[in-house]
């Protein structure tokens, strides 16, 4: 009887065990089925899947520059601001790395993540814009405890990052990146709101260029076989051989005048604005009057054009070229840009560039234009780029705050208008607060007053703007009892400026 019950037990024991493998098998199947789907859906926004952990990502995957020492013998000289920059992955939700090109900003930040957070996934997207679709993906994105590379970041990159997309990412990663003063310095402008606002959600971690003493010994020390490192140039520049790259493209007119030609044109269309990679076609477009800058008597033939671009795409020493093959056509050196900036742009070079690519590109050449003090293109770029729907909020704005300073207050009331009607998370409420402002200027106070009103309902970090328009539009119509409650409200906000004036309305 003991060895019926034992045996039925076995045999009971045996089918549960069938069950359980078979529910786990299932289970595994289920998982995998859904690892695959989210794989489908979020594979055109990336540049690597599956995710890898951030230990085991390669320097050339966190945006460090593939050198001959990237394979071979390159260790990691310590930075002063590891500790901070470490402590900050671990705290906050959106970190990045400021300082010049070739500083060393993705080596420290490659190592910073690695020592913070080594078993996270690491998100490695398209580009900036690869991250706001991912936010909007009504099937959501199978990540948590992530973090999100998002390589060297433009002014115009940094408008991508609205407070609604760093809320999603918030729950479910940190935010890193690297940015130049440069760039920093182009939020300032009044059209870029977005970026500044997006700048000011972020712990920036300054890396200074030059290296510490310490870090200069230990640099020499631990490339003592290899380059030598001047007390005046950054480790990040002497591991690519940048100052010899600018040699190079500078003296390419003795060198090669096809392979200077095609360089310059692609260092010229990044200054102008254009954010992504440049295309051969492109190249090719700008390519005979580049050339005829740098020499006369040359034929712009499709054989010069091959051999200019042999030259450009050769490595020195470093084995670092000045144009490199990525997906999508050329990138340029960034240490070369950084370098080439100061030196003022062909008059027609803007011109040219928006002329051969397309409306999603504008909005970038409009920035930078704009920035350079070059209003004309600005504004027809502007123009250009509310032809592109994902561009129509910011290009819309940037163009009326462009006309105001023309004096052109009708075309600005108008673009100010499809701005606000956009939805836009910052355009919208901006150009309605914009359009309040130029309404109270043309003596429309009480219209002023309505759309004030209407923004003030949503109005978040803009709040103490809002209320700075609001209450002169109350003033202005003689609602004195409305404006002095403003003033209130005004006097107690984060805006010091607006502290000052409500304070001063107040009379005291």
């Amino acid at each position: 009887m003991a060895v019926l019950v034992i045996g039925l037990v076995l045999v009971v024991a045996g089918a549960v065990a069938v069950v359980l493998a078979r529910r786990a098998l299932k289970a595994r199947k289920k998982a995998e089925e859904a690892r695959q789907e989210w794989g489908a859906t979020v594979t055109p926004y990336l540049r690597r899947w599956p995710m890898p952990r951030a230990r085991a990502a390669s320097d050339v995957e966190f945006g460090v520059t593939r050198t001959r020492h990237t394979e071979d013998y390159n260790p990691y000289v310590a930075r002063g601001v590891d500790r901070s920059l470490r402590f900050a992955l671990g705290a906050r939700k959106f970190v990045l790395v400021k300082g010049e090109a070739k500083a060393g900003r993705s080596r420290t930040l490659a190592e910073a993540v690695r020592h913070a957070c080594p078993e996270a996934p690491l998100v490695i997207p398209r580009d900036v814009r690869a991250v706001a679709e991912l936010a909007g993906l009504e099937s959501g994105v199978p990540v948590e405890n992530a973090v999100v590379l998002l390589g060297e970041l433009t002014a115009t990159d940094l408008e991508h990052l609205t407070p609604s997309v760093l809320e999603f990412w918030a729950s479910r990663a940190v935010l890193v990146g690297t940015v130049t003063e440069a760039e920093v310095q182009r939020t300032g402008a009044e059209v870029g709101v977005a970026g500044r606002m997006a700048l000011a959600a972020a712990t920036v971690v300054e890396l200074p260029f030059l290296l510490s003493e310490s870090e200069l010994a230990a640099a020499r020390d631990d490339f003592s076989e290899g380059p030598s490192f001047p007390d005046d140039s950054g480790i990040g520049a002497v591991l690519v051989g940048g100052a010899e790259l600018v040699r190079r493209l500078r003296q390419g007119r003795r060198d090669s005048p096809a392979g200077q030609a095609i360089a310059r044109a692609a260092v010229d269309a990044r200054i102008a604005g254009l954010r992504r990679p440049i295309t051969e076609p492109e190249l090719v477009r700008l390519f005979p009057k580049y050339l005829e800058r740098v020499t006369v008597g040359v034929e712009p033939t499709e054989d010069v054009f091959t051999a200019g671009l042999e030259w450009a795409l050769s490595p020195i020493s470093s084995e670092v070229a000045l144009l490199r093959r990525v997906t999508g056509g050329f990138a340029v050196l960034d240490y070369v840009v950084a370098a080439e900036s100061s030196v003022a742009l062909p008059e027609d070079a803007g011109a040219d560039l928006l002329a051969l690519t397309s409306v999603a590109d504008a909005y970038g050449i409009g920035h930078a234009a704009y920035f350079a003090g070059r209003m004309e293109l600005a504004r027809e770029a502007f123009r250009r780029g509310m032809e592109h729907a994902e561009s129509l909020p910011a290009a819309a704005y940037s163009l009326g705050a462009l006309l105001v300073e023309q004096d052109d207050a009708a075309g600005a009331e108008r673009v100010y208008r499809l701005a606000a009607e956009s939805g836009h998370p910052v355009y919208a409420g901006s150009a309605s607060v914009s359009l309040g402002e130029l309404l109270l200027k043309q003596d429309k106070a009480e219209e002023a007053v309505v759309l004030f009103k209407q923004v003030l309902v949503g109005a978040g970090a803009g709040r103490a703007r809002v209320l700075h328009g609001l209450g002169r539009a109350l003033a202005a119509v003689g609602d004195e009892a409305g404006a002095r409650e403003v003033y209130l409200e005004a006097a107690s906000c984060d805006n010091p400026d607006v502290v000052a004036w409500a304070k001063g309305a107040l009379g005291g």
